[in-house]
């Protein structure tokens, strides 16, 4: 009767019982299909118990037996993964387009694969119409393109893992020039498609973020640094709207009835507080740096944003329309 043979049986019965899942025969007959007799599962979970893997079994309310796995053997049994889970490794990877063209694309790939070896055979039959990858995209322009990177990165996480002092040579936007000084890696940040990563520089003793791509050499050294100061993410991102710091001011913008369901319900900073305009409008308060990154974002409402508070966000935003006019001059 039985298409399994009796290995195949019992490592899918120990599958199943390690996910902590308590099952009577007559249930594991039908999560064979039931191509395989009672009698034989029986057969096989005596079998199990008695090559010393602590199976157990207790009478139900029904008095059928009931077989599950002891709760101090099931962490040297790979857990098996439910569908959801299965999907969300899938997710993940396409939210890990930043490392494309990267050894690290190669690792998501191997990742997943063993994800797979897990994934129990019902899992794989509920996916057979849609392929997992097909489930979900992540549209995202601007990604930059990080191929020939995989030495740098490979070596910033070393020296964050190893708590390393680091030498850097590191392109400066700003004042053109190429700038070398030594620093301590301490997080990888993803920014609207970029790679940054957040270092202590202790002779400034300030944190600083560095743009993956303009780093030019990248050099750990065998020094270890010390474990102060701790970095503190919340504390850092505080007073930033994106990348740039500035003195935390009280910021107040009203948006239109036309956006204001394009700007309510989403998190855009860890101050934000909403609360009701005029005629339907919406107004968003926060306690952030005024920054160039503010500036755009507001502009990127067009029409539709106003600011009332603070005067000096107000001038930023008034300089930017007089330099917008000197491009583009009216007729």
């Amino acid at each position: 009767m039985s298409e399994f043979t009796q290995i195949e049986r019992i490592l899918r019965i120990i599958q199943i019982l390690s996910s902590g899942t308590r099952i009577t025969t007559a249930a594991l007959v039908r999560r064979f299909d039931d191509q395989v007799a009672l009698r034989t599962l029986q057969r096989d979970l005596n079998k199990i118990a008695s090559s010393g893997i602590p199976v157990r079994s207790r009478k139900t309310t029904a008095n059928e037996n009931e077989w599950y796995l002891d709760s101090s053997f099931r962490s040297f049994i790979p857990q098996t993964l439910g569908l959801n889970e299965y999907l969300a490794a899938h997710m993940l990877k396409e939210n890990l387009k930043i490392f494309r063209n990267t050894e690290f694309s190669t690792e998501i790939d191997s990742l997943l694969e063993k994800i797979e070896q897990i994934v129990p055979e019902d899992v794989f039959l509920e996916t057979e119409d849609v392929a997992p990858e097909d489930l979900y995209e992540n549209y995202t322009s601007g990604l930059f393109d990080y191929s020939g990177y995989d030495e740098i990165i490979t070596s910033i996480i070393n020296a964050i893992l190893q708590k390393q002092k680091c030498f850097v040579s590191y392109f400066n936007a700003y004042q053109g020039e190429t700038k070398n000084f030594y620093i301590e890696p301490r997080r990888i940040v993803y920014f609207k498609g970029g790679l940054y990563v957040v270092v202590y520089i202790r002779r400034f003793e300030k944190f600083r973020l560095l743009a993956i791509q303009r780093i030019k050499k990248f050099k750990q050294l065998d020094e270890v640094h010390p474990e102060l100061p701790h970095f503190d993410p919340e504390l850092y991102w505080k007073k930033k709207f994106g990348l740039f710091s500035g003195d935390a001011q009280h910021v107040k913008i009203v948006f239109s009835p036309d956006v204001r369901i394009h700007i309510e319900g989403r998190h855009w900073h860890t101050s934000q507080v909403f609360s009701e305009g005029d005629k339907g409008s919406l107004i968003l308060e926060l306690h952030v740096g005024l920054s160039p990154e503010l500036v755009s974002w507001i502009f990127s409402w067009n029409e539709y944003a106003e600011v009332l508070e603070p005067p000096e966000l107000k001038e930023m935003m008034a300089e930017k329309v007089n330099l917008l006019k000197k491009i583009y001059p009216t007729s």
